[in-house]
């Protein structure tokens, strides 16, 4: 890691080098000179013009054209009731379950500043020692490798918005990402098409949340005999909590209201590229995201938490807000009952659709008029859900109902690889 330390303070850079005993030395002084000289034991060995490797240096150019369009009919799986059997097997799909198996085999402790580790919220939080301070950490992929296939802009833009989500679902001001590009050969009309429209998205997401690319790189040329990859978009994301006594957790408490802000995204079209669409086989559609109303959700959620207003936080990602209920209380360890109507006439795109930019928030009954009127003041859609309590899942969606206890949501979500 090459790093520049201000006039006068390189002491102090080394003490916190030689706190963690990691080699550092200083190799250089930055000069007000437009050239680059570099010397060994005293030897000019390079002088080069610093333009000459920055904006004069030789482009890679690249371009493509879309693979053809693929289109699905998602009504007759948007129209299938919600039921305890679809909910189960999205929580014990890879891509849903619990990652502890995975986890546990690595060190997650930072020293002792990790306050939430990995399964226990939507992002980890570690303690900056000597303030009231946290930083929110969250690298998410998985749903925008479905999206990828059918959207590679839309995948971009949504692995931005879902990183962003969860660190504001911790209660943190999402700060900076940094991105993982996994594609195929960049050599091919598709592949370079697919590259240049994920960063594309991945650009528009970040000016649209104010937030800068710091760092990121690329896998390309990732091939099978088969075909490439799909195009999949990692991007891990950072977010500041000025006070940690603020922080959320991903659950709620007896007696709590349960809410989703975001558009509740009842339309078939909200299935294409999900999870369930994918694992019956249905590989095409056309996915959708509001970015300008994901970000208003994203700025308004530390605000929430900052103020009290909400007690607890959980994006909805895979398995939409079917499974995002079940996370919560599997989290809580306490259930919820839930009579969900005005969703419109597609029961199962109600309970497992996975458009982006919702969060499910409990908060007390005393505190709902405020949560009401800071999500209208935001121009941020929000409507109730249920009451957490029991030890039962009760939730209709539309015609369709699941009934099934919190254990049995554990069991599934604890599934084994």
């Amino acid at each position: 890691m090459l790093i520049v330390v201000r006039t006068g303070r390189v002491a102090e850079v080394r003490a916190v080098f030689d706190r963690y005993e990691l080699h550092a030395a200083e190799i250089g002084t930055v000069t007000d000179e437009p050239l680059i000289r570099c010397r060994s034991s005293d030897v000019l060995v390079c002088e080069v013009a610093g333009r000459s490797l920055a904006d004069d240096a030789p482009r890679y150019a690249i371009s493509g054209s879309p693979g053809p369009f693929i289109d699905a009919d998602l009504h007759v799986l948007a129209d299938e009731p919600a039921t305890d059997v679809t909910l189960l097997e999205l929580l014990g799909a890879p891509n849903a379950r619990d990652r502890k198996p995975i986890w546990r085999r690595y060190d997650h402790m930072n020293g002792t500043n990790t306050l939430v580790g990995p399964g226990a919220g939507d992002a980890a939080l570690l303690r900056v020692k000597g303030t009231c301070r946290a930083l929110a950490l969250s690298i998410d992929g998985p749903g925008p490798a479905r999206v990828g296939a059918l959207d590679p802009y839309l995948a971009g833009m949504s692995a931005v918005v879902e990183g962003a989500l969860n660190v504001a679902c911790s209660g943190a001001e999402p700060i900076g990402i940094t991105d993982c590009l996994n594609f195929g050969s960049p050599e091919t009309e598709l592949g370079a098409w697919q590259l240049e429209r994920a960063i594309d998205g991945i650009a528009d997401a970040c000016r649209a949340l104010d937030i800068p690319v710091v760092s990121g790189n690329v896998s390309l040329y990732n091939e099978r005999p088969d075909g490439p990859i799909l195009p999949t978009p990692v991007v891990g994301t950072v977010g500041l909590l000025d006070d940690r006594r603020d922080a959320l957790p991903m659950r709620w408490s007896e007696g709590d209201e349960v809410w989703l802000l975001g558009e509740p995204a009842a339309d078939a079209a909200a299935l294409a590229g999900s999870e369930l669409a994918w694992r019956r086989g249905i590989r095409g559609g056309v996915p959708t995201l509001d970015l300008p109303a994901a970000a208003r959700l994203i700025r308004l959620m530390p605000s929430l938490a900052g103020r009290g207003v909400i007690l607890g936080a959980h994006d909805c990602s895979v398995g939409g807000v079917g499974v995002g209920l079940a996370r919560m209380a599997i989290a809580s360890a306490l259930g919820i009952r839930a009579e969900w109507g005005g969703l419109g006439g597609h029961p199962t795109a109600s309970a497992f659709g996975e458009r982006g930019g919702r969060v499910l928030v409990s908060v007390s009954p005393e505190r709902t008029a405020d949560l009401r009127a800071a999500a209208d003041a935001a121009k941020v859609a929000g409507s109730p859900v249920g009451v957490a309590g029991g030890q039962g899942f009760h939730v209709r969606f539309g015609n369709g109902r699941i009934d099934v206890p919190v254990t049995r949501l554990v069991e599934a979500w604890r599934r084994s690889f």
